[in-house]
């Protein structure tokens, strides 16, 4: 089966590193030039650098996934011989702990076109100079917090996604109701971007998280021993 062509209009989800994305960027350029319908997160959107065609929509990514499933699942069965197409802005790798899973879920696989960037897990890992191929990665974004608890009973090492600011925190109150003292307790936050930091946190000062504040964008690492 040859997968390299489609008779649809695509559905670029592409990976934006914390730096943003410039839309003439030679990959990326044919994309945006015919682009009529454009979605991301505020943050995203943001960063996106270069021109954009006139008539573009934008659809800001908030709490609406589903009715930009909706959307993008119309966009994907109009008649092929519309030449425009959709571009999905994500984080890193869409495939990871991102967008593209709903979208997938909702619309056919050949209809979408999935461009990786680096993950932040990726980047915080090349900040701290370790390897993490012995790292078990999970999310507590948009998570049941009862899904980390067996991670915290039987793995070593636990890179995590935040839902915010106040994500440190809570993992440390999971934690301490657990009776699991780690023996390092990291927060990578603004990884890419203007304060650009890392926070690290042994078992005599973690009650210093509390009193800390943290940007929303931040990438947690544990050690538990």
């Amino acid at each position: 089966m040859d997968t390299s062509k489609t008779d649809k209009p695509l559905i670029h989800v592409i990976g934006m590193e914390p730096e943003g994305l410039r839309t003439q960027s030679p990959q990326y350029q044919h994309c945006f030039s015919t682009c009529s319908l454009l979605a991301g997160g505020a943050r995203h959107l943001e960063n996106l650098s270069g021109p954009l065609p006139d008539n573009i929509e934008k659809i800001v990514i908030r709490s609406n996934i589903d009715a930009l499933c909706k959307t993008l699942k119309s966009f994907s069965e109009t008649p092929s011989t519309r030449e425009t197409c959709a571009i999905v802005l994500a984080s890193g790798d869409p495939l990871f702990y991102g967008i593209g899973n709903r979208l997938l879920q909702n619309i056919q696989a050949e209809s979408l076109r999935f461009y990786p960037a680096s993950t932040l897990i990726q980047r915080a890992f090349a900040l701290l100079k370790e390897p993490w191929d012995d790292v078990r990665v999970a999310s507590f974004h948009g998570r049941d917090p009862d899904s980390l608890i067996p991670l915290f009973e039987h793995e070593k090492k636990i890179a995590l996604y935040t839902p915010g600011s106040d994500g440190p925190v809570h993992i440390l109150e999971m934690l301490r109701k657990m009776k699991r003292t780690p023996s390092s307790f990291r927060v990578v936050e603004n990884i890419g971007l203007s304060g650009e930091k890392i926070h690290v946190f042994l078992p005599s000062g973690l009650d210093e998280i509390q009193r800390t504040v943290f940007s929303p964008l931040n990438i947690i690492v544990l050690e538990i021993q």
